[in-house]
C-alpha cells in the first residue's frame, strides 16, 4: 500500500511543479510591457513627450551649475535648464542628472503633471520629466519657479 501511494503522488507532484513554471499568456506579458512615449512637437497633455536639445545649464541664479553636490550648511543654488526651443525647467534644488549633462545633449522631455484651477492663459507650474539620451540621467522639474496664479 505504501508503494502505491508513492506511485500515485510523485506524478501529481511533478505535474503541479511543472504547471507553476509555465510562461504567462502572451497578452498578459504585453499588458505589463511599458508603453512607448507619445512623441509630439509640444507636449500639452500628460504622457506626451518631445525631443529637445539643451541650450543652457545653470544654477537658479544664472551661475555655473556645479557638477558636485553642495556642502551641508550652504544655501542650495538650485538648477536651471533652457532648451533650444526656449522651453525651460527650474528647481530650487541642485540636480545631479542635470549637472552631468552638457549643452548640446538631446533629451526626451515628457509632461507629467499640469496644475489645476489656473487662471486662463497662465500655464506656469507644469512638471516635466526629462531623460538625457546621452547619459540616461533623469530629472523632474517645473517649467517655472512659480505655480500658476502665483507671483
Amino acid at each position: 500500500m505504501l508503494g502505491l501511494s508513492r506511485v500515485f503522488y510523485i506524478p501529481l507532484l511533478l505535474i503541479a511543479t511543472c504547471s507553476q513554471n509555465e510562461s504567462p499568456p502572451a497578452d498578459a506579458v504585453a499588458a505589463a510591457a511599458p508603453q512607448a512615449p507619445v512623441l509630439v512637437e509640444n507636449p500639452t497633455k500628460v504622457g506626451e513627450c518631445a525631443e529637445r536639445t539643451i541650450a543652457e545649464i545653470a544654477d537658479f541664479s544664472g551661475g555655473k551649475l556645479s557638477r558636485k553636490p553642495i556642502k551641508k550648511g550652504v544655501i542650495d543654488p538650485g538648477s536651471y535648464v533652457r532648451y533650444t526651443n526656449k522651453d525651460t525647467q527650474v528647481s530650487y534644488e541642485w540636480d545631479a542628472a542635470l549637472a552631468h549633462s552638457k549643452v548640446g545633449d538631446k533629451v526626451r522631455f515628457c509632461l507629467v503633471s499640469i496644475p489645476k484651477d489656473c487662471p486662463p492663459g497662465d500655464n506656469r507650474g507644469r512638471v516635466y520629466e526629462t531623460t538625457n539620451l546621452r547619459t540616461n540621467g533623469v530629472w523632474k522639474m517645473q517649467d517655472d519657479p512659480h505655480m500658476c496664479g502665483g507671483a
